[in-house]
């Protein structure tokens, strides 16, 4: 099989377990010819069995320009096409290897949202990645950076954590990525804590005729109904960039029914997604599979902890700059109709 062949039937498959991939998240870049194929903005890996989603992009280019230092070089095209590269484009070209993944796999997301994460409290990691922390940077630029700062100029590192983040892997072929991102999840697995609930049998209806029904997936109720998932819920929303951008920067919790359509009513821009303590989470019609699918990410996060876990969140300011940037309005743009 050609390398782009196995590169694309491999992003389809990760694309499609959630525990790995969540809608847009993640992207996937591969060298060859001294082009970097990088995955398109706001593309689902899940799709790269059928539909075009990666962009060519001269890498000498980028090569030259970040070994000057020049983090702020714009990725040139190889070709002219409607789509964007990814965020994250520097990043994969830094990277030496042939084939770099970013993906947020929960199992690892779950660690790398606490506050005293750093892989050398994990003694028991396989030595042999060579891996590097990197504390939480907006994506982009500042992140390729940190990272690069990170890095010794050689391809031993196959492994760097961004905390709040994801995890980056790096190798010379798709079964070595595989191995490594099995190893990962297996090392980092921790048993999913949740209870049993049921849906909501109502829902709630606002004067201008906005209804916001019972969730339909059913486990999504227990962020509002467990104690501890309530609490996290209040405390530790903004915990990594994707759920900000799709699902906003703070949740909508209220104590019952009566009281989010009193609050709600008032308001010119509502909410996709509303929580009532004790009863279940509700949403109305613009609640598309991106944001749902953040939204599971979250609960399958959370569901991860355990109750005296510190999490590390977002400040205001890292929110903002994430709420206000073109370039993830864009990528949100382009998945509202999913």
């Amino acid at each position: 099989m050609r390398l782009h062949e196995s590169i694309r039937q491999f992003c389809s498959e990760i694309g499609k377990d959630p525990l790995i991939v969540q809608g847009a998240g993640g992207n996937v870049s591969w060298k060859e010819n001294n082009v970097l194929w990088i995955k398109a903005s706001g593309t689902w890996l899940a799709d790269a069995g059928d539909k075009d989603i990666f962009v060519p992009v001269k890498l000498d280019h980028l090569t030259a320009a970040l070994k000057s230092g020049d983090y702020a070089v714009i990725p040139q095209t190889v070709e002219s096409t409607p789509l964007k590269p990814s965020i994250e484009t520097l990043l994969h070209a830094l990277m030496p290897h042939r084939i770099v993944v970013h993906v947020h796999a929960i199992e690892v997301l779950a660690q790398l949202v606490r506050k005293d994460f750093d892989h050398i409290n994990y003694p028991a990691l396989d030595k042999a990645l060579d891996a590097r922390t990197v504390e939480y940077c907006k994506p982009g630029a500042e992140l390729a950076e940190a990272v690069a700062n990170q890095l010794d100029g050689t391809s031993n590192t196959r492994v760097v954590f961004l905390k709040n983040h994801g995890v980056i892997i790096g190798g010379d072929n798709i079964d070595e990525i595989s191995k490594t991102l099995e190893y990962l999840t297996h090392f980092f697995a921790t048993p999913t804590v949740s209870i049993p609930v049921t849906t909501p049998d109502t829902s709630l209806r606002l004067a201008n005729g906005v209804e916001f029904s019972p969730i339909g997936v059913t486990k999504l109720h227990e962020v509002a109904v467990t104690p501890s998932l309530v609490d996290r819920l209040h405390d530790n929303w903004a915990l990594y960039p994707d759920h900000i951008v799709f699902l906003g920067p703070h949740p909508r919790l209220f104590g019952s029914l009566e009281e989010a359509k009193s609050a709600l009513e008032q308001e010119s821009e509502l909410p996709d997604v509303i929580f009532v303590r004790d009863l279940g989470t509700f949403a109305r019609e613009t609640m598309n599979k991106a944001k749902m699918a953040q939204l599971i990410c979250y609960y399958d996060v959370m569901t991860k902890l355990n109750d005296d876990a510190q999490l590390s969140t977002l400040t205001d300011a890292q929110i903002s700059e994430l709420i206000d940037w073109d370039a993830e309005k864009y990528r949100r743009g382009l998945n509202d109709t999913k």
